[in-house]
């Protein structure tokens, strides 16, 4: 008997906070940019044009550092947005686009600026799986093309490694 009454009053329970638990309202769609196919920044969880620009970093034979994955990446307006995924969530992560200056004869004739993304984890060694789209100043290779060609507008491709290029024109 007690066992009757006892499952009885859980299941009074357990119906009486179905019931009154509140709707939940739906969670607003952020929308997302219009990207060409095959430029387009996939899982990414930043807000566009929230995160700051920062200055591409110029300097010779730049190497990677923390592991993360390119997910995609497009230039627009200037400036590069790289979709990344990687390990972490218990440090702040940076990322910074190095360059070594020079513009490559690409096969169509176009000139190819290699890139590498650099992520510095700082130690984090937490194991969720974290997104970020770090956005970069791509005018430091327009000024190279114009010292290299004289010519104000043009169009460099864009290499990171392990991804298809992308078409920079300004």
């Amino acid at each position: 008997m007690r066992r009757l009454i006892w499952s009885g009053a859980v299941l009074f329970g357990l119906v009486s906070g179905c019931a009154s638990t509140p709707e939940k309202a739906p969670e607003p769609e952020v929308a997302q940019p219009e990207f060409k196919p095959g430029e387009s920044p996939k899982n990414t969880t930043s807000q566009e044009g929230k995160a700051p620009v920062q200055q591409l970093a110029v300097t010779p034979n730049p190497q990677p550092k923390d592991a993360l994955n390119i997910e995609g990446f497009r230039a627009f307006r200037g400036v590069l947005d790289v979709s990344v995924s990687h390990g972490g969530g218990c440090a702040e992560h940076t990322y910074t686009l190095a360059w070594d200056g020079e513009l490559q004869e690409g096969k169509d004739g176009t000139p190819v600026a290699n890139l590498v993304l650099v992520h510095d984890a700082n130690g984090d060694r937490c194991k969720a799986i974290k997104f970020a789209t770090p956005r970069f100043d791509l005018a430091p290779i327009a000024q190279r093309f114009n010292e290299k060609y004289g010519k104000t507008s043009g169009a460099v491709d864009l290499a990171l490694e392990g991804q298809a290029t992308v078409r920079y024109e300004f």
